[in-house]
């Protein structure tokens, strides 16, 4: 009989066969583990990206309405600037009708 490598060539081809074999299966059950952890993985990742997607809009939403209150408080503060000014001016007014009208009373208890 031949020998290779001190085994026959029946030895060999049993060899093979097992390598064959173990390999086969190490290979259907690393693509059995890749296709449902990938499944279970792309259905995560597509949770996580409308989690995401719904994240943006609220930001969005909060946005426009930050912009909205920005948009009154700078309406109200000019407003208030506004009556401000209006009250001075109403300010100097009373102050200048009583120094007339104690000024005249005065003038008038002097006399």
């Amino acid at each position: 009989m031949h020998r290779f490598e001190g085994y026959t060539l029946d030895e060999w081809m049993a060899i093979v066969t097992i390598i064959s074999v173990a390999g086969s299966f190490l290979i259907w059950l690393l693509n059995f583990a890749i296709k449902n952890g990938t499944e279970k993985l792309s259905e995560q990742v597509k949770e996580l990206l409308n989690q995401f997607q719904i994240l943006n809009d609220s930001i969005s939403t909060i946005r426009g309405l930050a912009k909205q209150t920005d948009e009154r408080v700078d309406q109200l503060e000019s407003r208030f600037e506004e009556h401000i000014g209006e009250a001075k001016v109403r300010n100097q007014k009373i102050k200048s009708l009583e120094h007339e009208v104690f000024d005249d009373k005065r003038r008038n208890e002097d006399e």
